[in-house]
């Protein structure tokens, strides 16, 4: 069903047209309650991963909780995007609250994963096999998750950068859009993330999907951080593009 602007329909048909009123405000809702919708996904994803231990027998079963959530809310996120550029539905929460999410979800969940509750156990019934165990611990930092904290403060660093930048260039009059080196990032980022959570929870002690979890967060991290230079260096070009024009 295709629905007009409220401009361009029959005036003659008022309970239609007030029903295709209704219909049309409803859609322009809808992008705004997916960002909020990821919200609360968010903060339930948050709780599975604090409650998370290795060695409960409900662990694995959190941690599954734990991807399907996250896989979830980042259909949410491309949904609510498609859905706002389809419909050209823009708004005030949808501009700040959109990206912030993302970065709450994503960040986030890098921080959950440094927990104590992710750290290899140095016996007992973990989930840390021989083979990971064996591993050079520059490797794994002695987390099961493979997220070191260094890891999250570079994360951490990158994202305040880059909002300094955007925020201090768009105070200029300067456009400053994302790249798609910053939506590889957050799609690698989100690979990584689902990948630690599937294989803690069902692949603990299969040797390819261990090599796949540290593939996958060595990697994200270091595209996170070639991306951030990335940004600098354009903002610098942006920025002194402008002090030479004026």
């Amino acid at each position: 069903m295709i629905l007009l602007p409220p401009s361009r329909r029959n005036p003659n048909h008022s309970y239609s047209k007030n029903l295709i009123d209704v219909a049309w405000n409803m859609n322009r809702k809808l992008p705004n309650q997916l960002t909020v919708a990821r919200i609360i996904l968010a903060a339930a994803f948050f709780v599975l991963l604090g409650m998370y231990r290795q060695d409960a027998k409900w662990g694995s079963g959190m941690l599954n909780a734990a991807f399907v959530l996250y896989i979830v809310a980042g259909v949410t996120d491309v949904l609510d995007g498609c859905l706002a550029r389809k419909w050209n539905v823009t708004s005030a929460f949808g501009r700040i609250a959109d990206p912030f999410v993302d970065k709450v979800l994503v960040v986030g969940a890098f921080v959950m994963l440094t927990g104590s509750n992710f750290a290899a156990l140095p016996d007992g019934p973990g989930v840390v096999s021989t083979f990971e165990r064996d591993l050079p611990g520059w490797i794994t930092g002695g987390m099961i998750s493979i997220v070191q904290p260094w890891m999250v403060v570079a994360i951490f660093a990158r994202e305040f950068i880059v909002s300094a930048f955007r925020s201090y260039s768009e105070s200029q009059g300067i456009k400053f859009p994302a790249t798609y080196a910053g939506k590889i990032k957050m799609f690698l980022q989100s690979v990584a993330i689902c990948t630690v959570l599937y294989q803690l929870a069902n692949l603990p002690h299969t040797q390819w999907a261990i090599c796949m979890k540290i593939v996958s967060m060595w990697f994200a991290v270091i595209v996170t951080v070639g991306s951030g230079f990335a940004y600098v260096g354009k903002a610098r070009r942006l920025l002194s593009a402008a002090v030479n024009r004026s």
